[in-house]
């Protein structure tokens, strides 16, 4: 299984199969070993599907921004900086 692609589900559920399998009295110390190997590759797949999907809704929510009214947002952050830079400067009359 370690050339397979999983999804974040399919590889949930093998861990946990393998925290069952860890968990029996019975299970030796090599199978126990191999099973951790297997765990660690599968939680490294999981932290990357889950960044992943994270970068692809960071960019989704992004997106908009390049669309119409993006002017208008970033013009109040504009604004809101300049009366901070103003009240700060000594210089100024207010």
């Amino acid at each position: 299984m370690a050339d397979e692609k999983y999804t974040f589900e399919q590889a949930r559920i093998r861990l946990e199969e393998i925290a069952a399998e860890v968990r029996k009295k019975d299970t030796s110390l090599e199978k126990s070993l191999d099973l951790l190997e297997e765990g660690v590759r599968l939680a490294n797949v999981c932290t990357e599907l889950v960044d992943h999907t994270d970068a692809a809704a960071s960019a989704a929510v992004r997106a908009p921004d390049s669309g119409e009214g993006a002017g208008d947002v970033s013009e109040g952050f504009d604004d809101a900086d300049d009366q901070v830079g103003e009240s700060d400067d000594p210089s100024s009359d207010e």
